[in-house]
């Protein structure tokens, strides 16, 4: 593979947006991986080996959902090489939706826990505000500056979000009050590794992982195991929709692409209204009880 030359092309490329320096990078390593894994050089494959090598992998019980990743990381060395690109595997799509969304309980337990030490009590808490108030990405979260605070024309508090999905860039409003906290954390809690990060450790810059693995930390003490960062953001579409926010405007803040990633939250709001029409008016068996992720742990165990 060439290394140097691909990385200058996903750089510059011939596409409008530009990879960004953390897709680059995903890229290479999956690529190098897939070089082990499917035994072949990149720079001289032909799309015939590289698509019985997947079939192989496919007749060996690979999910299709992985060929299919797979599939993304090795088209942009084919389109780099100037080549046709493989076609995806066909992918059964649920209609149904599944994922986890912090009741408004649950956002509040999350948001009331404690750390003991106070500088880190208060970054912790900010970084929670701010995921739940704004819904950006957690990598987004960890690459903001304080002169990312702005206010829009119309005097609404907002972030310019720089690092955005795909390298895009947009701007999102903040709460007053969150905006308040964060400038309680900047007088008095926050370690001055980094003279632009707004979320800093004792080495500078707050990093990725960590801030993955404390919103985990967070929703342990909180008790609620299945909170993740990406949850507080579930938390923000389903609040804004609830309150009959325009689902363009919610695309808009959350930084989509296409609308139908933001549409996700009004099919996930319908089941939830036809699981809650089933315990209502279902009696058939005795009625029904919402007996929780606990509960089946529970009979797997017996």
């Amino acid at each position: 593979m060439r290394e140097i030359e691909f990385k200058r092309w996903m750089r510059r490329g011939t596409r409008d947006v530009s990879y960004s320096a953390k897709t680059i990078k995903k890229t290479i390593s999956q690529l190098k991986f897939l070089e082990r894994k499917l035994g072949v050089n990149l720079d001289i494959v032909s799309l015939e080996e590289l698509a019985d090598k997947l079939a192989d992998f496919e007749d060996s019980g690979v999910p299709v959902k992985t060929l299919n990743n797979w599939i993304k990381y090795v088209n942009r060395y084919l389109a780099f090489r100037g080549l046709e690109k493989l076609k995806y595997r066909p992918q059964w799509q649920n209609p149904d939706v599944f994922f986890y969304v912090p009741s408004d309980e649950d956002k509040d337990k999350i948001l009331s826990v404690q750390w003991s030490r106070p500088d880190v009590h208060w970054r912790n808490h900010c970084i929670l505000l701010v995921l739940f108030d704004t819904g950006i990405r957690i990598d987004e979260l960890v690459h903001l500056n304080w002169q990312d605070i702005d206010t829009a024309p119309d005097g609404t508090l907002v972030l310019h979000i720089r690092h955005g999905k795909g390298a895009k860039q947009r701007i999102v409003p903040i709460h007053p009050q969150v905006l308040k906290e964060l400038y309680t954390y900047k007088k008095y809690y926050r370690i001055d590794s980094d003279p632009n990060a707004i979320f800093t450790t004792v080495h500078g810059r707050l990093g990725y992982n960590y801030a993955r693995n404390l919103c985990k930390e967070a929703g342990r003490k909180a008790g609620i195991s299945q909170f993740h960062a990406h949850a507080a953001r579930h938390w923000r579409a389903i609040s804004w929709l609830k309150q009959g926010i325009n689902l363009e405007t919610i695309r808009r803040f959350l930084g989509h692409a296409n609308i139908k990633s933001t549409a996700v939250y009004v099919r996930w709001m319908e089941m939830q209204d036809s699981f809650t029409e089933l315990h209502e008016k279902d009696k058939t068996f005795g009625g029904w009880a919402r007996m929780g992720p606990e509960y089946l742990n529970e009979l797997k165990e017996v």
